[in-house]
């Protein structure tokens, strides 16, 4: 247990590597994690229904259409947006090219007259010049409104034509226009609003948006943990590689490989306290959020943090086997630093694994780093899917290259025992006390 406590000192002792690698680098997964989930927790739409509204410009060059063209507008402004294309017709033809508006109504001159002359005659009815858009249907929608409307105002304009026996003409139609919008506009049925009813065995958006933002922070674990186990067990375990310190050790009664066992489970300890460290605030940050923490299933919480803790032995391993080659601390640093954005990259961790080109994807399935990811989307709870047997058959490949880097540290420890520099230094070299 004496080297246990020892590995431990000197795990806690190397304050600066625990800064930058631990603290700071969690900080920053931190840190996008949390842009992430700030946006997440600002939408939910599980309660009310926003539906999506059409940009419609109405343009008018009738000279007798000012309260047909207002009343018009005023009636498409409850369900569309309106928009201002100019009136020339360069406006109109870039708004048009860059397809600015969903629809464009042109009135055209002399419009509200021929229609006044088709209601007395019942003639063909005129046409309104319409630009619908050609990306999409909300045009379409917004013109069957239009449509709507000029039906509606031939009607209040006839109905006024029978009450008063008076002929229809332009300022009859415009105040036919101004009636059908002022009478929708004071009805509470003509533009109902619309919910959502509450399901009580759906997850809300909010919970939805809880475990996503978890899920997110817990996969972009893998860089932080991978790196940091790795340049702390390498550092620590590095101390007991010194010449005068290896003296001693192969000096003393007690065997080595109980020695370096007792130091990869210190520096394993220290490995798994800061997965869970990283864990538990994997958790606090969605409910900092106002997400609600009950949108995580409980599965998902208990299998994700193991998943953390074997990855975080990984990373150990790895310092492990580094440690064997008696490498220093700027090789140690380079090949963390390279080791940890090559598994980043090609993980999925950074990238949505559909973005990522193939070769890309087989470099990732080389390196543990993409069957923790793996291990965590086997349970991160989509529609209540626990995948338990991908979730272990994930982790036993994940172990598996723990086992490879601990193997390859023994053979590296072997070789470097059948070749002990004991010999006494050049000059004599006074002991301190």
């Amino acid at each position: 247990m004496h080297t246990f406590k020892t590995t431990l000192k000197i795990l806690l002792a190397q304050k600066l590597m625990i800064l930058i690698y631990v603290v700071w680098l969690c900080l920053m997964m931190f840190g996008l994690s949390w842009s992430l989930i700030t946006e997440l927790a600002k939408s939910d739409n599980s309660v009310a229904y926003e539906s999506a509204n059409a940009d419609v410009a109405v343009v008018n060059r009738d000279a007798h259409g000012g309260e047909l063209t207002d009343a018009m507008r005023a009636f498409l402004a409850k369900d569309c947006n309106l928009v201002d294309v100019g009136t020339t017709g360069e406006d109109l033809q870039t708004a048009a090219a860059s397809n600015y508006a969903d629809l464009i109504v042109i009135i055209p001159d002399g419009y509200t007259q021929r229609l006044a002359d088709t209601l007395a005659t019942g003639r063909t009815e005129p046409k309104l010049d319409v630009v619908v858009s050609f990306t999409g249907a909300y045009g379409s929608l917004a013109k069957l409104q239009v449509d709507d409307f000029l039906r509606l105002t031939r009607i209040e304009a006839l109905a006024q034509h029978t009450q008063t026996g008076e002929a229809v003409t332009p300022a009859s139609l415009n105040t036919a226009a101004g009636t059908v919008a002022k009478t929708l506009d004071a009805s509470t049925e003509a533009y109902p609003d619309i919910s959502v009813a509450d399901d009580p065995h759906a997850a809300t958006d909010k919970q939805k948006s809880a475990r996503t933002a978890y899920v997110t922070t817990a996969k972009r674990g893998g860089y932080p943990l991978l790196v940091a186990m790795l340049v702390c067990t390498a550092l620590a375990m590095n101390s007991f590689s010194e010449s005068n310190v290896r003296r001693r050790l192969y000096a003393s009664p007690q065997r080595t490989g109980a020695m370096v066992l007792q130091e990869f489970a210190a520096c394993a300890l220290f490995g798994t306290v800061i997965s869970l460290l990283y864990w538990v605030v994997s958790v606090v940050l969605p409910m900092a959020a106002g997400l609600p923490v009950s949108g995580i299933p409980l599965p998902t919480l208990l299998y994700s943090g193991a998943s953390l803790a074997i990855y975080a032995l990984v990373g150990v391993a790895c310092g492990f086997m580094l440690s064997m080659l008696s490498a220093n601390a700027v090789a140690v640093n380079a090949v963390a630093n390279v080791f940890g954005l090559l598994v980043m990259f090609t993980s999925g961790m950074a990238f949505p694994i559909d973005m990522m080109p193939n070769v890309m994807i087989i470099i990732g399935k080389l390196l543990p780093g993409w069957w923790f990811c793996q291990s965590i989307d086997a349970v991160n709870g989509v529609d209540g899917h626990i995948d338990v047997d991908a979730w272990l058959a994930d982790n036993g490949l994940v172990l598996l290259f723990g086992v490879a880097f601990i193997c390859l540290g023994l053979a590296f420890s072997k070789i470097r025992r059948a070749r002990p520099e004991l010999a006494a230094p050049s000059t004599t070299q006074l002991a301190e006390a």
